[in-house]
């Protein structure tokens, strides 16, 4: 019975901090246990486990007899999340770099393939892009090997992605915004096939830094 209760928080958990990040819930939005409940068929002891644990995540906020909230978002939030996150990668990068074997480098390859192709596409689907740009940044970093920096980098990408689906929504389908991203992932894979570590950092923290003014822009217009 207890392993059962454990495997439904595990799965609310993965479905609610997906909404979440998805946009779902909008920032500061209460969430109420009883719509929960009905929402994804579940009890209120896995449910309320779940949401401690998205607390932790820093994805949803608690307030004493008020009940659970999304977490809000503010401009000094996205910096600081997209610039800790640019640190973290072009940490992991580095390590990467210095670390990757052939299979590493084989799937820098691929992945970068994949999202190249589907970039060209007439009708591009957000969702297929996204994992497909999520797929060739995790091969890049891959070979990092560091359980301890993938969770902080996982933490972090939860966090930016919340703020650069704004960007992406209104972007994504954009030819000139889309080849300058594609363009700047073409360089990543090959700084990082050439080993060049250095240029690889610098490319992949400006890179990750990319959305932040746009989504700061598009804040502004919605005050």
């Amino acid at each position: 019975m207890k392993k059962s209760r454990q495997n439904t928080a595990a799965q609310i958990l993965d479905s609610l901090t997906n909404d979440i990040i998805q946009g779902e819930y909008s920032p500061r939005q209460k969430l109420h246990i009883k719509t929960l409940k009905d929402r994804y068929n579940v009890g209120t002891s896995p449910l309320r486990e779940a949401l401690s644990q998205l607390i932790a995540k820093d994805l949803v906020v608690s307030e004493n007899q008020r009940g659970f909230y999304v977490s809000g978002i503010s401009i000094n939030d996205l910096t600081d999340i997209y610039q800790a996150r640019a640190k973290i990668e072009g940490l992991c990068l580095e390590m990467a770099i210095q670390k990757g074997d052939d299979y590493w480098e084989s799937n820098i390859i691929a992945a970068s393939h994949r999202l190249a192709k589907y970039t060209k596409s007439e009708n591009i689907d957000m969702d297929e892009w996204q994992n497909r740009h999520f797929s060739f940044h995790e091969a890049l970093v891959s070979g990092c090997n560091s359980p301890r920096l993938f969770q902080i980098r996982q933490s972090l990408y939860e966090k930016s992605t919340r703020y650069r689906n704004l960007w992406l929504k209104e972007n994504v389908t954009n030819f000139e915004t889309l080849q300058v991203n594609q363009n700047e992932h073409v360089a990543l894979m090959v700084l990082a096939l050439e080993r060049d570590t250095k240029a690889a950092q610098k490319l992949i923290e400006a890179h990750i830094m990319t959305p932040v003014k746009i989504i700061k822009k598009s804040f502004l217009n919605k005050v």
